[in-house]
């Protein structure tokens, strides 16, 4: 399968897996303006949620040599021919004065990107002490696309745009609005090599701008005044990616503009993510306090669909589900009711049989005591001979106590705890010497029945 065929195959099955919810929201008209080397190039694109397509198309030519009013008065022509006059343009740096970074940063809370990025920072970049304007967007994969410029040449182009009277929503880069317009009707966009051609002056050499992504590096972008295959080739090396990958232009990863629009694909990529800017997400250089909002209608009507579509899902998903739930409830309730005299007989039979093996277990242990208890005394009748003699002998579950004479009281513990049947031997009373014998009381407890209780 080729890298284009990838993608078409990865456009046909997204609707499948976008949520009705994320696709009502992609809807807006976007315009967006690609500063070349001496030229602006412009797009006008509608978003919609079965998909997207190219309205229009329109190069300003010479804009660095003509005062702003000039060409921003032509840009103006050109919106107002096609009906829209309150947009807010999302413009594209040129890629020569942006560095494009990734970082790795796992397990980062969204709120926290920010203050990560913002401690690398000034190893990011080569401009030394001279001040900086960066922003970012999240990657798949716990990454983080950068982008840096100086903030004299964003302040620059700002002001050129507020005195052309074309208000600005986002400050971004290639990278940023080809990876995020890659995704907005695609689960993700397979890995892919583009390309495509920046401006150049004549006598200049031409300069090709590569895009990728791959296993090795989520997002790849860089400039090269090389030749087309050359440039390809280092960018293959850089992706770790095969020496025969295909490459495909970028205008293919855009989800429905290339059968609408042969305009530029960067444009086109900025006018896309300036018309859904909520789904978007692209890194926007410009602060927020500067940045222009679109129309009311390309708020109003999303939100209106999303609350419709809350309310379907209200419906299907929250209202439904509880009727059939109560109606499942009140079914089994009814068969528990049919079940219950069953049960109860069951449950009455259980505890009788419970207690039957209880008394069956009692008489059995019983027997095994008398048995075992005539044990004892024979053995207390082996380890005693005469002239000792035992005037009473209690016998226990756990332990024997006994009670009598003789001679030499003190080795009948170690005579008890040597017969398999005791242990732990020792005296309850002590010693009381009477004439020539002593009178002893002894406590021995039986071998393998401790923890057992005594009545």
């Amino acid at each position: 399968m080729t890298a284009t065929e990838a993608l078409r195959g990865a456009e046909t099955a997204a609707p499948k897996a976008s949520s009705l919810l994320s696709k009502s929201l992609l809807f807006g008209t976007g315009l967006g303006i690609w500063i070349g080397k001496s030229d602006l190039r412009l797009a006008l694109v509608k978003a919609r949620p079965r998909g997207a397509s190219a309205k229009a198309a329109h190069v300003v030519k010479d804009f660095r040599n003509r005062p702003a009013a000039a060409w921003g008065s032509e840009v103006a022509e050109f919106l107002n021919g096609l009906g829209e006059k309150s947009l807010a343009a999302t413009v594209v740096l040129p890629r020569s004065e942006v560095i494009v970074r990734t970082l790795q940063l796992p397990g980062v809370a969204e709120k926290e990107v920010a203050s990560a990025v913002e401690l690398q920072i000034d190893t990011l970049h080569p401009y030394g002490d001279e001040e900086i304007a960066w922003a970012h967007a999240r990657l798949s994969g716990g990454a983080v696309l950068v982008g840096l410029t100086r903030k004299s040449v964003l302040d620059e182009y700002e002001t050129a745009f507020a005195e052309a009277g074309i208000p600005v929503a986002a400050v971004t880069f290639s990278a940023a609005v080809l990876y995020s317009a890659a995704r907005l009707w695609n689960v993700g966009a397979p890995h892919v090599l583009t390309y495509f051609a920046e401006e150049t002056t004549p006598g200049e050499p031409p300069r090709v701008e590569i895009y990728g992504e791959s296993e090795a590096r989520p997002v790849y972008s860089a400039e090269f005044p090389l030749p087309f295959e050359r440039a390809l080739a280092v960018a293959r090396k850089e992706l770790r990616l095969a020496p025969e990958t295909p490459a495909v232009a970028a205008q293919d990863v855009l989800p429905g503009l290339r059968e609408t629009s042969s305009a530029d694909p960067v444009v086109l990529a900025a006018a896309l993510c300036g018309a859904v800017p909520r789904s978007s997400r692209i890194a926007n250089l410009l602060p927020p306090e500067r940045r222009a909002s679109h129309g009311q209608l390309q708020v109003i009507i999303p939100g209106v669909l999303a609350v419709i579509l809350a309310a379907m899902a209200f419906v299907v998903y929250g209202v439904m589900p509880s009727m059939e739930q109560k109606k499942f409830a009140g079914e089994l309730a009814a068969e528990i009711r049919k079940l219950e005299p069953a049960v109860k007989r069951a449950q009455s039979l259980e505890a009788r049989a419970t207690a039957d093996r209880a008394k069956v277990k009692s008489l059995d242990e019983f027997k095994l005591r008398a048995q075992a208890d005539l044990d004892v005394l024979n053995e207390l009748t082996r380890l005693l001979p005469p002239p000792a003699w035992t005037n009473s002998v209690e016998i226990y579950p756990d332990s024997v106590v006994l009670a009598g004479e003789t001679d030499q009281a003190a080795p009948l513990l170690k005579i008890l705890d040597d017969s398999p049947l005791f242990e732990k031997s020792e005296f309850g009373l002590s010693v009381m010497r009477g004439g020539t014998t002593e009178q002893f009381r002894i406590k021995t407890l039986r071998r393998g029945r401790a923890g057992r209780v005594t009545p």
